[in-house]
Order: structure tokens, then C-alpha cells, then sequence
């Protein structure tokens, strides 16, 4: 059921739900009086919250950088220093964290009425991230609580492609953009979406949830991991690469994709047109069993490990995969409405300067030490958040530092180093 479909069930679904009052509400009867598109929702909402100051816009200094043919987005936002952290996770040693930060609870369990978008059957609903960086930011969250260190199951893969079809919906069915989507939400037509489990993966809370940024075209297109397929490879059928250090392999029937120069192993694959949630569950699991492979044998090169995989994948398909469990180990889930991909974790942070060196910020009278990068989902598109200017100012004077430290996330993957680019925006 598509997003438009759930707005006009809305009122119904919402006795079901343990929802929030008023705001929620009022914006809830008002989808299911129309018909206006998930894009409009989300930035009606952005705004509203924004305005109203129930969520916190992270003002960043924004910089492209490519490198080795790679491109990424690196942002200097000083001001997430100050964001809370979870009291449910357990710290992390890795982290220069800052004194006394503030804690927070569960903030699914009940969402926040101000930032509540709307429900998703089956058991899903929409809310807007309250510390953006990159208006629209929005979260798809189960409305119980379901671990975030499970697998995600076929009813999450549901509710990810309902709402990457729906909001595509309007670009697709129309020529012209629909009259109700406001200017931000017509140049928006691309969502990159993103799941954090585990310690390592940058995950800041246990409730199951994916993330979701609205992107221009030009945008997505940029990103390294959509570059992965813009051309064929020398040989299809078999583990090769091109002149753009784009690999290939296949499991089963599945093409396997990943970029040599990156300096961390990776794999994506593409969602074809009509995809099932369970067949995107399908992919979803072989991206797994790459995933877990890779960090139990780290030294194997990717192509290696799509081949193993692929003469194990009769055997491992036919291995039922527990859902009430963690998976044992932590991962990045990047995707689009074109392409799925998996990072194995092996580190949160990583750092471009020693982390014991002073990163010149003061905090309730305390000098704190760099503390690194702290990187989620958001690095499979090349992004990134640097807090402090000192470590932003290396990374602006010599940017193969980012190359030469990524690998540091997960298992690392030789890349070759070319002329690096700058630009600011």
C-alpha cells in the first residue's frame, strides 16, 4: 500500500496506534482530506517544525572534495558537538566525548507531535528527524519497539519501497509536478535512505528505524554509489573492472558492484523495476552473508569473496536466517530506488589528526580533545560531518587524508591515489 493510500486510511489506523495528539492528528485528517504528495508532507511539516522550533537545524559549511575519482560532501558542523546521545547505548571507548552531554530517551516511543508526519501500514510511521543537517530529513520508525540490532524484516522492506514509489510517484505519473508540491519538495525528487545496525555503525538508538534525505537529481547522480552503475563493465558475466575502478561479480543470478578505488570493502547491487519487498529481503540477505564473510576473512579481496560466496549461496540460502537475534557483527544499509548496498563495520570513528591532540574547542570549561569522525549510513553517498575546525582545516588542505583514513570504518580495500579536487559551495 503506497503512502497515498495510507493517508486516506489514516484515520482508521490511528485508533490502532499509540500516536500522538493534537498536531499529529490534525495533520493526519488533513492527508486523508487529499491527496497531497509525501514530498509536500515532509517539507510542509520541515517547515512547520523548523518555524515552531521543534526541531534544530545544524547551519553547516558545506565542501565537494573529489578524490581518486571519488566524490564526497564533507560538512563543518561545530554544533553537533552539543547533540545528545543515547542513554540506551553503551559508550563507546572509541569516543572523545564532551562533558556532560545531555541524555535522551526513546524518542519513537511516542514520537514527538510536532515532528510527526504520518503512519505506514503496516506498522510503521513517519517523523522528521529533530537534528538535521540536510533539510527534509525524515525517519520511517516501527511503531512498537523492534530491536535495531535484528534483521530488518519483510514488513520493513514494505515500508521502504512505499516510500521510496511514493515519492517518486509524482515525477513519474506526471509531467508536470503536481500544483500542492511547494518549490523545495519539486527540486527534491530523489530520496537516499539508510539503516545503522550495530555498535560500529554509527547507530544512536536501539529503536528500529531507516533513515531517509531528500536529494536533487543532480545530487544522486553524483554520488559514487549511483556512478557504480552509469556504465557497463568490461565483462558482465564474469569478476571484472573498468577504466572507473567499478568491479563486478555475481552470485547466483545477482550482479554484485563495487568501486576498487574506495579504500573500504563494500557491495551493491541493483533494484530492478517491480521489486517485492521479499524479493528486496532477498537481496538484503545475500548483501549479508558479503558482509559477514568480508569480516571473517578481511584479507580476502572482494572479488574473492563474491566468488566464495557464490559457491557457498545454495547452502546459504537454504539457511534460515534468525530474525529475534542480533546479527553478529555491524553494518551500513544504503539505498535508492535503483540500488541496495552493505558496509561491513569494524570502527565508529575514524580520525584525520591524533585523537589525543587538543581540537582548540571549550566546552562547560573543558577542553576536549578532536574527536573524530563519527560516521553512519551517510558515507556509502560520500558525506560526512566534521565538528571541530581543526580537523576540518586538514581535511580542506589535503583531502586523500579522507581516502587514507575511510578505510579505518570497516575492512580495508587497497585504492590507488590520483590528483584530489576541491570546491566550496
Amino acid at each position: 500500500m503506497t503512502v497515498e493510500l495510507a493517508a486516506k486510511a489514516a484515520v482508521a489506523i490511528v485508533s490502532e496506534q499509540t500516536l500522538p495528539p493534537a498536531p499529529a492528528a490534525d495533520l493526519i485528517l488533513t492527508m486523508a482530506a487529499s491527496t497531497q504528495s509525501l514530498r509536500s508532507l515532509v517539507f510542509a511539516a520541515y517547515r512547520r517544525a523548523l518555524n515552531g522550533g521543534s526541531l534544530h537545524f545544524a547551519e553547516t559549511e558545506a565542501h565537494s572534495l573529489t578524490h581518486n575519482g571519488i566524490n564526497y560532501q564533507i560538512r563543518y558542523a561545530p554544533n553537533l558537538l552539543k547533540k545528545p546521545i543515547s542513554i540506551t547505548q553503551p559508550p563507546n571507548p572509541s569516543h572523545s566525548t564532551p562533558p556532560n552531554p545531555t541524555s535522551k530517551s526513546n524518542p519513537f516511543l511516542p514520537p514527538n507531535p510536532a515532528l510527526y508526519i504520518t503512519s505506514i501500514p503496516r506498522n510503521h510511521y513517519l517523523v522528521l528527524n529533530k537534528f538535521p543537517v540536510i533539510p527534509g530529513h525524515f525517519i520511517l520508525a516501527t511503531n512498537d519497539f523492534q530491536q535495531q540490532s535484528h534483521p530488518l524484516a519483510i514488513d520493513d522492506m514494505e515500508a521502504i519501497l512505499s516510500v521510496l514509489k511514493t515519492w517518486d510517484s509524482y515525477h513519474q505519473d506526471n509531467e508536470t509536478p503536481s500544483i500542492d508540491l511547494t518549490s523545495e519538495a519539486q527540486q527534491h525528487q530523489a530520496l537516499y535512505g539508510f539503516f545503522n545496525s550495530g555498535r560500529e555503525s554509527g547507530a544512536s538508538q536501539p529503536h528500529r528505524h531507516v533513515q531517509f534525505i531528500p536529494l536533487t537529481s543532480e545530487e544522486l547522480d553524483s554520488l559514487w554509489a549511483t556512478q557504480l552503475f552509469a556504465s557497463p563493465t568490461e565483462n558482465e558475466n564474469n569478476n571484472s573492472s573498468n577504466a572507473n575502478g567499478v568491479a563486478t561479480g555475481k552470485v547466483g543470478d545477482i550482479e554484485i558492484r563495487y568501486q576498487s578505488r574506495i579504500t573500504f570493502k563494500h557491495y551493491f547491487t541493483a533494484i530492478p523495476q517491480d521489486l517485492t519487498p521479499e524479493r528486496l529481503w532477498e537481496l538484503y540477505s545475500l548483501l549479508l552473508s558479503l558482509a559477514e564473510y568480508t569480516l571473517t576473512h578481511p584479507i580476502t579481496p572482494s572479488a574473492e569473496v563474491i566468488a566464495a560466496v557464490n559457491e557457498r549461496w545454495d547452502k546459504i540460502s537454504a539457511t534460515q536466517r534468525s530474525m529475534d537475534e542480533d546479527v553478529k557483527f555491524s553494518y551500513n544499509l544504503a539505498f535508492t530506488k535503483n540500488w541496495i548496498g552493505v558496509l561491513p563495520r569494524t570502527s565508529e570513528t575514524v580520525h584525520v589528526v591524533d585523537k589525543e591532540e587538543d581540537s582548540g574547542v571549550e566546552m562547560g570549561g573543558v577542553r576536549i580533545k578532536c574527536p573524530g569522525l563519527n560516521l553512519n549510513g551517510t558515507v556509502m553517498a560520500g558525506m560526512m560531518l566534521i565538528r571541530t575546525r581543526k580537523e576540518m582545516d586538514v581535511v580542506l588542505e589535503d583531502p586523500g587524508c579522507i581516502a587514507r583514513t575511510m578505510g579505518g570504518i570497516g575492512v580495508h580495500q587497497q585504492s590507488s591515489n590520483t590528483t584530489a579536487q576541491k570546491s566550496s559551495l
